[in-house]
């Protein structure tokens, strides 16, 4: 007997068995497309309100980030299978059929009423059904359903094969369930390697009798497997209307990478007017891949930006990005001395190799001062700032020790600031790594080398050792850490540039340090939790030496928080060993929820009270040095619930009686999305401003969905000093079930003309439309980028 034959185990049903095509349809207006092969208006029109059973849709909203599509689709589909075991394959499983009737002529199998059959996790049901057990051929007619976990094909008649799986049917209807795609044709055919053909068919994302767009092409190919589709001779129209013709589109039908366009990205902003970008991308393989961005720039011309990106066990994460544009007239009307070519280059890489090993490099490198400010990027992830950092660094983890080689420089692209910070070309260091031992004596070691050159300035090279050592001692209700250490410097500096007061080219100094730093723990239940009560001191003695003819490289004075009540220095960088006798004191609240292990509210202050005056200063010394205390400084925040919170900083001056700095940030992120952030800012200027104003800001932003489909954003930055508007960001954005398109102006300052703080301040307006089609590919970065820039807490979805 053929082995097919063996699989079969007819059972004729007494009566007719309850399927799925029992089930009644919406009453919601059915389009020619959808309606049941066969059926008539008045079978399709059934009397339930949102579900749409013949293709699998319900009401249902799924929880989690499915939830976020269901909602705005009001619905999903729900596939009955995708639960089944997938691990077998079904040509390999027995066949179970039932029908109303059935009978048996040779090798001929007929069944009537009611068909169902099933093997493995495949299903396939009929109103009539005929099997050759020696071909393994089946033809089905009527209602004809056939399905597997994720997949549901439905047609008015159909033929299949048991041993291979491939099926063909005619007037069918088709959907992916995972994918969140529907579709149909005169003639689908599920071939024997899985990939579904469709003859003249449609296509689309959006729910059944929904259509906001639809793709109709001749020719429609769906790899499950890979995850694409292949259309020809394609078509896409939006409420009926044809927007685009081409001969040929291929797009992702899930999450999943795979090459071609993405959506362009249209925009025109006051320094270069039009601006379109149509990026493709390059699915090379699993671990790299590349996006090409053809950039059209009315006023400039055409720029290209790359993209590539890398991944590997040995060599780590590499990320490669450029751009170039050629003759940028606009650029040479402004600056009629340069040949108008401009470019960027970046590079970004981090690894680990054997656990031992670890790099990282960050560089980024523009033709001219001017590029990100005239041009910006789309596809590569760089933000202006004031330094572009061009570094490389190797570090060696050993099992106590940290040792790294790092080579650094930077190019200065804003215009108020003159000279560039020094570059490191090389800087050495060793660094004692252990954990801390309890109860027993700790090695401190911190050395570095390093070589500084600026070009104009002074440069030479530079030797910093810290060496000494700590006992930490720990308890349930505290600690209590003594340390003790030597600093030393020693500079070579290059003999053809030296200080006007600096003589000696081989100068150093060297001085003792101690420290004792304890604190207690205190808690107890409260109503509002569990509160801690955390009051902590800290003495610091550095001895005084001369340090006002040694060199400034990377040294500047830290900016004053409640932090650095606790710290052994008051400087960045390594050129000042800063003199102290002095003693910190402050004190911390908490209140921590005991069920969720979340904090709900925090509080500190404190202050430093200086015994000696400090001497040692970068440049001038201010007269804060000589004052008998520092300022106050507080911390607070709290967050009531998950969704709201409230951090703020203060440091108010106790000499003078005044506030010297504070800033504040309340964040609400709500249901639907909504967020809502207000920031406060002020500094006092005690000399070191170049102008020499108080900075006084206040930044608000929001993203605010209107209902489930519209939604507002908005971030401003204004200078209360001046009374205007820094920074200007607002837009609106229409994301339904089927497509979504955002559109946003932004409107900054901007310096023109030179390098100085004096220069021509003016406006500058960009205007940006990001549009996608959902289902049909991903969609453009720039507003993404923007949004979560400026918008604290924001991270793009795609629902």
């Amino acid at each position: 007997m053929p082995r097919t034959a063996g699989l079969w185990r007819l059972a004729t049903a007494v009566a007719a068995r309850a399927l799925c095509l029992a089930i009644p349809l919406c009453s919601l207006p059915v389009s020619a497309q959808d309606k049941a092969p066969g059926a008539s208006q008045q079978e399709a029109e059934g009397s339930c309100d949102k579900a749409y059973p013949r293709l699998d849709w319900t009401a249902t909203v799924t929880e989690g980030e499915a939830g976020l599509r269901s909602q705005r689709c009001q619905g999903s589909y729900l596939d009955p299978l995708r639960d089944s075991d997938t691990s077998q394959d079904p040509a390999l499983a027995d066949i179970e059929a039932t029908a109303e009737r059935s009978e048996l002529e040779g090798d001929i199998v007929r069944l009537s009423g009611g068909v169902e059959a099933q093997q493995g996790y495949r299903v396939i049901r009929a109103a009539d059904a005929e099997y050759d057990r020696v071909t393994g051929r089946g033809t089905l007619l009527g209602d004809v359903e056939l399905r597997e976990p994720g997949l549901l094909i439905r047609g008015a008649t159909g033929t299949f094969y048991s041993e291979t799986g491939a099926a063909s049917l005619t007037a069918a209807q088709l959907v992916v369930h995972e994918s969140h795609v529907h579709g149909g044709a005169d003639l689908v055919v599920r071939r024997e390697d899985g990939i579904i053909e469709l003859d003249d068919s449609y296509y689309t994302y959006c729910p059944p009798q929904q259509d906001s767009w639809m793709l109709h092409s001749g020719e429609l190919e769906i790899d499950l497997e890979e995850g694409v589709a292949t259309a020809r001779d394609a078509k896409i129209e939006m409420g009926g209307v044809p927007v685009l013709y081409t001969p040929y589109l291929r797009f992702p039908i899930d999450d999943r990478r795979k090459s071609g366009f993405l959506w362009p990205e249209v925009g025109n902003d006051s320094n270069g007017g039009l601006d379109v970008a149509t990026p493709y991308y390059f699915n090379l393989a699993p671990n790299y891949d590349a996006t090409l961005t053809p950039r059209f720039i009315a006023d400039r011309g055409l720029l290209t930006e790359l993209e590539m990106r890398y991944l590997s066990h040995q060599l780590g994460y590499w990320e490669v990005g450029g751009a170039w544009i050629g003759g940028d007239d606009e650029y040479q009307d402004e600056f009629p001395d340069r040949d108008g070519d401009r470019w960027l280059a970046a590079v970004e890489q981090y690894g680990l190799f054997k656990k031992r090993f670890r790099t990282n490099i960050d560089f980024t490198k523009t033709a001219d001062d001017e590029y990100f400010s005239d041009i910006g990027t789309t596809s590569l992830e760089l933000t202006q700032s004031t330094y572009l950092l061009q570094a490389g660094e190797v570090d060696y983890l050993g099992d106590n020790w940290l040792a790294s080689l790092r080579l650094e420089e930077f190019q200065t692209i804003a215009r108020d600031v003159e000279n560039d910070p020094y570059s490191k070309l090389p800087q050495l260091s060793l660094k004692r790594g252990a954990a801390p031992e309890l109860f027993a004596p700790n090695l401190l070691l911190d050395s570095s080398y390093a070589y500084f050159d600026h070009g104009e300035d002074l440069t030479g090279h530079r030797l910093y050792n810290a060496v000494g050592a700590n006992y930490p001692m720990q308890w349930l209700w505290g600690f209590l850490t003594p340390t003790a250490k030597y600093r030393q410097l020693n500079y070579d500096l290059d003999d053809d540039i030296l200080f006007e007061q600096q003589q000696d080219d081989t100068p150093d100094v060297g001085a003792p340090l101690f420290s004792l730093d304890g604190g207690l723990y205190f808690e107890r239940d409260t109503a509002w939790g569990l509160q801690t009560l955390e009051p902590r001191l800290f003495y610091l003695w550095s001895d005084f030496e001369e340090q006002d003819g040694l060199p400034d490289f990377d040294t500047s004075e830290l900016t004053f928080t409640y932090n650095q009540l606790f710290r052994e220095t008051r400087f960045s960088g390594q050129d000042r060993i800063d003199d102290a006798n002095q003693v910190s004191a402050g004190i911390t609240t908490r209140f921590i929820d005991t069920d969720t292990g979340s904090e709900k509210l925090y509080a500190s202050i404190g202050q430093i009270y200086y015994f000696d005056d400090r001497r040692v200063n970068v440049g001038a010394a201010s007269d804060a040095d000589f004052e008998g205390s520092s300022a106050i400084a507080l911390e607070f925040g709290v967050s009531p619930r998950e969704d709201l919170s409230l951090r703020s900083s203060w440091l108010w001056n106790t000499d003078e009686d005044e506030l010297d700095q504070t800033s504040a940030q309340l964040s609400y992120s709500g249901t639907g999305r909504m967020i809502f952030n207000l920031g406060y800012s002020f500094r006092r200027n005690r000399g070191t401003s170049n102008n020499g104003a108080d900075l006084e800001q206040v930044d608000i932003s929001t993203y605010f969905p209107v209902n489930r489909e519209w939604s507002l954003f908005l971030r401003s930055l204004y200078d209360l000093e001046d009374s205007e508007r820094i920074n200007d960001m607002f837009g609106i954005e229409y994301n339904n079930c089927c497509w979504r398109t955002r559109i946003v102006h932004q409107r900054f300052l901007d310096q023109k003309n030179g390098r100085d703080v004096t220069s021509l301040v003016e406006y500058e307006n960009a205007t940006y439309i990001e549009f996608q089609l959902k289902g049909l590919g991903g969609v453009g970065t720039r507003v993404t980028d923007m949004l979560e820039e400026f918008i604290r807490g924001y991270e793009d979805r795609d629902e």
